[in-house]
């Protein structure tokens, strides 16, 4: 999108935002371009030259903050796209207000050092996003016991198939629904999903003037949790 010249100087202090985005080896690309997109399309800094200013003021000042879970700087693969570069490491990675983790292989487990940093950061932040089977990795962490959370429909449905499911059945794994927020822990179910979760954490979060205007300017219109068109994928699947 070609941007007009700026109108307002950006306080970086106003509406400020640390989010944070844990990089997994190997990490569905769509997971974690998708919900950090759609979400810097509300900022000021991308809104300004587009929105009226009284909306860009409104507008928050996100920082984004690549951690890998390796703790160091090497470049994460993804599952496409070009390599990550992280910005931070764990005893780097400033006061975060939210952390955002996609999704990896199925049975992916976080390293020991990454599944002490989310639970010790968890207290401090106000929210803590999974797209996809982002969540399946987090209920390894302890954080999702006895939560309602979402995941990828189809890789719910093969720990069913494959006999592995008792390792996620800490969880109530919601069958029909696109997202789910329970407390401070906001999931998403398969890949796009993880659009529709950004977009409900704007309207929560972000003024509806904002989310407008950023609506347009992404040309997306949000899915809501129900209807679920994929929710037949986990039709029959016994998941107590």
């Amino acid at each position: 999108m070609h941007l007009l010249p700026s109108r307002l100087a950006a306080n970086t202090t106003l509406n400020a935002i640390q989010f944070g985005v844990l990089l997994l080896k190997g990490y569905q690309f769509q997971d974690l371009v998708g919900p950090v997109d759609y979400l810097n399309t509300h900022t000021h800094s991308f809104l300004d030259g587009i929105a009226p200013p009284a909306i860009v003021a409104k507008a928050p000042n996100i920082t984004w903050h690549y951690i890998s879970e390796y703790n160091d700087f090497s470049p994460i693969t993804a599952s496409s796209g070009p390599p990550q570069i992280p910005t931070t490491t764990f005893n780097q990675t400033p006061t975060l207000d939210y952390l955002l983790i996609p999704g990896a292989d199925i049975y992916h487990t976080f390293p020991v050092e990454a599944t002490k940093f989310i639970q010790a950061r968890f207290p401090e932040l106000k929210g803590l996003l999974t797209v996809c089977v982002g969540s399946l990795h987090l209920s390894r962490t302890g954080l999702l016991d006895g939560k309602r959370a979402a995941t990828n429909k189809v890789a719910l449905r093969l720990t069913v198939e494959q006999g592995q499911f008792q390792q996620f059945s800490n969880v109530t794994w919601v069958k029909d629904e696109r997202f789910v927020r329970d407390g401070k822990i906001w999931s998403s179910s398969g890949v796009t999903a993880g659009i529709d979760l950004a977009a409900e954490f704007a309207r929560v979060n972000f003024d509806p003037d904002v989310n407008q205007a950023a609506s347009e300017a992404f040309e997306y219109k949000a899915n809501p949790a129900q209807p679920d068109a994929f929710a037949y994928i986990l039709d029959g699947v016994d998941l107590n």
